[in-house]
């Protein structure tokens, strides 16, 4: 099995055991927005692991993307456009693909191999340089008419305080979205209004690990809003289990302290829901996304 996941600046790929084993992987700067570009580093990334593939091997995509039909319909990303991405690879690589959203990808692993195997119902949280949703009913991926189910990050943030109502800008072309406050650039620029610096998102958790107190009070807004977007999932959709998982996160506090937040913001009794963390950061999007290609027989 293979997969490959781009989270706008690196690409990244590896070749599993069918037991979902990291057999060999390889990742590269991915380039700007020239499409024909991405096609060649991701052709040339994968040439890079032939040797560790066999004929019958397929290619699972994980892409920072709502997928519809085979192509890329919505993604903070220009260099994906709308193409058809499975047809071009497919066409440069000679080998079966099959491309999904990163938040798919993230809950078929769960399911598969962690947090989620027993859950009827649950849904998956990426959160790294843009964040992206995933749903599964009973161990399968369910996408929706559109491609776009639970695509939480494009919900307004609920129950917003009076400093959250700046008008955010989201990419999407509107403001006040869940990922401009979840996501790793939402993180580093609470950190630099508030201080005038800029850090990346692992220097301001190690600063909170060290007793930073500006530092641990961004990370502290941040899990309250996580909180309040976990509570509105449980609210809508009833989850057993919602995995989270990301780049730059401190997943051990936010597996303890978010479900703290759900009391003063679900109506329902809660206790049922599990919050679980997929860490290893890329790789239970790769394994996911390699474990879906393999089931795809379109």
């Amino acid at each position: 099995m293979i997969g490959l996941t781009f989270d706008g600046n690196l690409l990244t790929a590896a070749t599993l055991t069918d037991g979902g084993e990291i057999f060999a992987q390889a990742e590269q700067p991915a380039p700007g927005n020239d499409y024909r570009e991405w096609l060649l580093s991701v052709s040339a990334l994968i040439d890079s692991l032939r040797d560790s593939l066999s004929n019958t091997d397929r290619l699972g995509v994980a892409l920072p993307a709502i997928i519809h039909d085979g192509a890329v319909s919505f993604s903070p990303y220009s260099v994906l456009g709308t193409a058809n991405i499975r047809r071009d690879l497919q066409s440069a690589l000679g080998m079966p693909v099959s491309i999904f959203g990163i938040g798919g990808c993230l809950v078929a692993d769960a399911c598969l191999m962690g947090a989620a195997q027993d859950a009827n119902l649950a849904v998956g949280m990426w959160i790294g340089n843009s964040s992206h949703g995933g749903l599964a009913l009973a161990g399968r991926l369910i996408t929706g008419a559109h491609g776009a189910a639970a695509n939480w990050p494009h919900l307004q943030l609920p129950a917003p305080l009076p400093q959250e109502l700046d008008g955010r800008k989201c990419w999407c072309g509107r403001s006040g979205c869940l990922e401009t406050f979840l996501s790793v650039s939402g993180l580093e620029g609470d950190y630099e209004r508030v201080t005038g610096e800029w850090r990346d998102a692992g220097e301001i958790a190690a600063a909170a690990v060290n007793g930073d107190i500006v530092a641990d009070s961004i990370i502290q807004a941040f899990e309250d809003r996580l909180g309040r977007a976990t509570a509105t999932l449980i609210s809508l959709i009833d989850p057993d289990v919602i995995v989270l998982g990301g780049a730059g996160l401190q997943l051990d506090r936010l597996q303890e302290r978010i479900p703290r937040k759900w009391p003063g913001y679900v109506q329902i009794d809660r206790s049922a829901t599990r919050l679980a963390t997929a860490k290893g950061g890329v790789t239970p999007v790769i394994r996911g996304a390699a474990f879906l290609a393999a089931e795809d027989t379109g």
